[in-house]
């Protein structure tokens, strides 16, 4: 594959240039106005087909090499048929109607047993009648250039093109999926096995005009609706997950520090707290709360997921902008009591420390968890200064493997950006053999005439943005998309093997 090899040298003099170039790595709040243009860079209009009517951007940058593509997307060339079983589970009676295998309790097909759900959307609009292979969901929102979306779905389906450079992959957007239509603020985000889609109110990008509220989109007819209205005046939510056992969704509460566990209907089965081991089944009693304040640093978790009879979180001590000498962010879980997903406070475990970057003191919140098919855990931090401010070029994504019973991080197994550091906060795999952790990212590719603000799919081995896929969120590679960046999630193959269970201390 095609490397353009004249930017290898502009990772190491990162600091200098971004300087140059209006985006300082080292300043977390730096002004993010600054386009291409005014940095000197050549503009470029992505193209785009279709526009609001259709939801479908494509279409190859300016500087990108014509990527070897799979004739047929999505589709075993050696075989017949697409091999992701889009729409092939029977919502109405929770049925799969797969010929992948047995299938797992709840709603779980066999690739989702060990509770990575994830199940295909199946639009029908004819705009995404294409996105038959591996795709990509991605939140965003509106910051600085008027983001007229903040859902979308990449396909990352196909041969990987040449990598270091802008992949104008195709993007599919319903034409109601925007910020406004979200109450101005999305960050979680997670997949039921039938392909309906969660998003989460979030404060990360500055405020929502509803903190409460979980929305549903419809996995066929892409209409909004809202799934959830919880307690909570101000502070809106960390991330969200699916569990398919339980058939209930888990939501962190960033206003009363407290795990929701939702039933499809969107009523609270139940509700963990992580700092008194507390539960409650149904609604929180918790005095005073809510207040509109956000809950106490140490208390409060962010990342969210499911895995092997198991609730793992990670709990934000500090960041950025709130260094804590004493504590440093973390990683816990909590075992269910049973097949419903209630957690059992007395079973939590301290997994894994997030240590500080490159020899630094302090670590950014852990955001976003995923656990890879090959059992390790991946974690994804976002750089913050205060509770809804957030920052860039200071967070990872960290590869975390299981030896002698802890969870132990493996160095920076994925560099983020070309602007090294750069993660978003959002992690997920493709299940592919031999394929690609994806994650998103500022600053992707930065010193071009492109300038990419989106995600970064890294091969499973690790590596930086000279092995990587770079898409640009919105395919508009002018402006600096800075701190606009949200979550992402990959729905999983039914043939898919699932990930393992840890392994025995």
């Amino acid at each position: 594959m095609t490397t353009c090899v004249h930017r290898s040298s502009f990772v190491f003099i990162a600091l200098g240039l971004a300087l140059a170039c209006g985006d300082d790595p080292l300043d977390p709040g730096a002004d993010a106005s600054a386009s291409a243009e005014e940095t000197g860079l050549s503009s470029l209009d992505g193209s785009t087909s279709g526009g609001a009517g259709t939801g479908v951007t494509a279409g190859m940058t300016a500087s990108s090499t014509t990527a070897t593509t799979d004739p047929t997307p999505g589709v075993d060339d050696d075989d017949t048929g697409a091999i992701f079983d889009v729409g092939q589970q029977n919502e109405d009676t929770g049925t799969p109607e797969t010929e992948t295998g047995p299938v797992g309790p709840g709603s779980c097909r066999q690739s989702e047993s060990y509770g990575a759900a994830g199940g295909f959307p199946a639009f029908a609009d004819p705009a995404y009648a294409g996105f038959t292979g591996a795709v990509l969901l991605m939140t965003s929102d509106d910051i600085y250039w008027g983001e007229p979306y903040a859902l979308r779905v990449i396909d990352i389906s196909g041969d990987p093109p040449p990598p270091n450079l802008s992949y104008a992959a195709p993007i599919y957007h319903d034409p109601s999926w925007t910020p406004a239509n979200f109450g101005g603020g999305v960050f979680g985000l997670t997949l039921d096995s039938f392909g309906n889609i969660y998003v989460a109110a979030s404060r990360i990008y500055g405020t929502t005009q509803a903190p409460g509220r979980i929305y549903k989109v419809d996995g066929v007819t892409g209409q909004i609706s809202t799934f959830a209205d919880l307690p909570n005046t101000g502070p809106a939510f960390g991330n969200i997950n699916y569990d398919c056992n339980s058939e209930t969704i888990y939501v962190v509460n960033h206003e009363d520090c407290r795990v929701y566990q939702l039933e499809m209907n969107g009523s609270i089965r139940s509700t963990y707290h992580h700092g008194t081991g507390d539960v409650t089944m149904g609604p929180a009693a918790d005095a005073n709360q809510p207040d509109g304040q956000f809950c106490p640093l140490g208390d409060r978790m962010w990342a969210v997921q499911s895995h092997y009879g198991r609730l793992y979180y990670s709990v934000w001590w500090e960041d950025s902008g709130r260094q804590d000498p004493a504590h440093e962010n973390e990683i816990w879980s909590v075992a269910y009591v049973d097949d419903s997903g209630v957690p059992d406070g007395t079973t939590k475990e301290f997994e894994a420390t997030v240590p500080g970057l490159q020899n630094n003191t302090y670590s950014n919140p852990i955001s976003d968890i995923s656990f890879a098919a090959t059992g390790w855990m991946l974690g994804a931090e976002r750089s913050m200064y205060a509770d809804d401010q957030t920052g860039a070029h200071q967070s990872t994504t960290y590869e975390f493997q299981q030896m002698g019973g802890i969870w132990q991080v493996i160095g920076t197994t994925y560099v983020v950006g070309e602007l090294p550091n750069s993660s978003a906060g959002g992690v997920d795999h493709d299940f592919e053999e031999g394929g690609y952790v994806w994650m998103t990212g500022d600053a992707l590719d930065f010193y071009t005439n492109d300038v990419v603000y989106g995600v970064q799919g890294t091969p499973y081995g690790g590596g930086t943005i000279l092995n990587s896929t770079l898409i640009d969120h919105d395919a508009e590679i002018v402006n600096q998309d800075k701190h606009a960046l949200g979550d992402c999630e990959i729905p999983i193959p039914g043939d898919a093997m699932p990930p393992p269970p840890p392994p025995e201390g």
